[in-house]
């Protein structure tokens, strides 16, 4: 088949949307299919090239609106033919394009929904309020809809009213490049660790993001400082919130025990999850649609734990692979690093446990379920 995969960004860009399509791109271009990619050009320059064998087209972008890129999107989108486009959300912009354009051209279409809009400030609320009002407009002509979570699928106000297109496919994990072998040691040194105990965050750092809850990790970092001093956190990613981030950890005194590590090469990640004890998702609200970054700290054989929240719930079995706690409460949350950093024996058995689940969730069968859903709309 000649597919089309549509998403807002594509890696260097690291997010969990981006490791979706990435793997996704590579597990169909490894089972003989044509694949193009179009995605704006952050981080990288406007034009076309071919990575691992895919086809590229990264899209010129003047501008986004609250962290969704308005790309100026090439006549090849509308000119070329393909068996199948497959668009990701969220990224209302290119979603609505590319739905469009299949209706257009006669081209079956699918849409993988990540998650909800979230509404990280008033005015985006108004904006997240004016799309699920029209976004009918453009979902009515996707064939079918990609839900990551059984659980995100029956709660999304918008998954609901399209559940007869809905499917459940969760998102996967490259267990051969996340698994419990990977050496942190580097990471330690670099950072000068030593013997400390670390807490791990991966994520954005912008405001569309906001939701993740890095203010609340940091606040409940503070309790951890005021009991023990071995204690490190250690927040991987970049964005415009980094200096607010980094003010509020020293207006509660603990410059030095949260490292932030900025943005860094997708080739590093698996050593950042082994340098760290465990990984914590802090997330907000619903608009956390899965927590990828949890499944690939359960391939490194780390504990986790997550908020009560969106898909999380269903990729966290709380005291198994991870623990659960309610969104947006320090003190919860402070307990349950608190347990992870002293219990070793309760840490690593998750962490094993998190593997198991891992190896359960691999891309190629991910990639399978993906291909098959492509035939059965032709």
């Amino acid at each position: 088949m000649k597919i089309c995969l549509v998403n807002s960004y594509y890696p260097p860009w690291i997010g969990g949307a981006e490791t979706y399509v990435s793997s996704i791109a590579k597990g169909l271009k490894k089972r003989g299919h044509d694949v193009t990619v179009y995605c704006s050009e952050r981080p990288l320059r406007c034009g076309e090239s071919f990575e691992d064998g895919i086809r590229i087209v990264r899209m010129r972008t003047p501008f986004r609106v609250y962290g969704t890129p308005i790309a100026v999107v090439p006549p090849g989108l509308l000119t070329e033919r393909y068996d199948v486009i497959h668009a990701n959300f969220p990224g209302p912009y290119l979603a609505s394009i590319s739905a469009w354009i299949a209706k257009a051209t006669n081209t079956p279409a699918i849409l993988t929904w990540h998650n909800d809009l979230p509404s990280v400030a008033s005015f985006a609320g108004i904006l997240v309020r004016m799309h699920d009002r029209m976004s009918g407009s453009y979902l009515d002509i996707y064939k079918r809809i990609i839900a990551t979570t059984t659980v995100y699928s029956r709660n999304s106000k918008t998954l609901r009213q399209y559940s007869n297109k809905v499917v459940v496919i969760q998102n996967g994990v490259d267990t051969s490049r996340f698994n419990p072998s990977v050496s942190g040691d580097s990471v330690r040194e670099r950072y000068g660790l030593g013997q400390s105990k670390v807490a791990l965050f991966v994520g954005a750092l912008t405001t569309w993001h906001a939701y993740k809850g890095v203010d609340v990790l940091i606040r409940s970092f503070k309790k951890i400082c005021e009991s023990r001093t071995d204690a490190k956190l250690l927040i991987v990613g970049g964005g415009e919130l980094t200096d607010q981030y980094k003010s509020l950890a020293r207006d509660l005194g603990i410059t030095s025990s949260v490292i932030f590590a900025g943005k860094i090469d997708e080739e590093e990640l698996p050593s950042y999850y082994a340098a760290s004890d465990f990984a914590v998702l802090p997330s907000k609200d619903s608009s956390e649609g899965f927590g990828l970054v949890l499944l690939e700290a359960m391939a490194t054989g780390k504990g986790v734990i997550g908020s009560r929240v969106g898909g999380v719930v269903e990729v966290i079995r709380d005291g198994y692979n991870g623990m659960l706690v309610e969104p947006n409460n320090i003190v919860e949350l402070a307990r349950a690093m608190q347990f992870l950093f002293k219990d070793d024996r309760m840490r690593l058995l998750m962490g094993r446990y998190g593997r198991m689940f891992a190896e359960s969730s691999d891309w190629n069968s991910v990639v399978q379920r993906v291909e098959s859903l492509y035939r059965e709309i032709q």
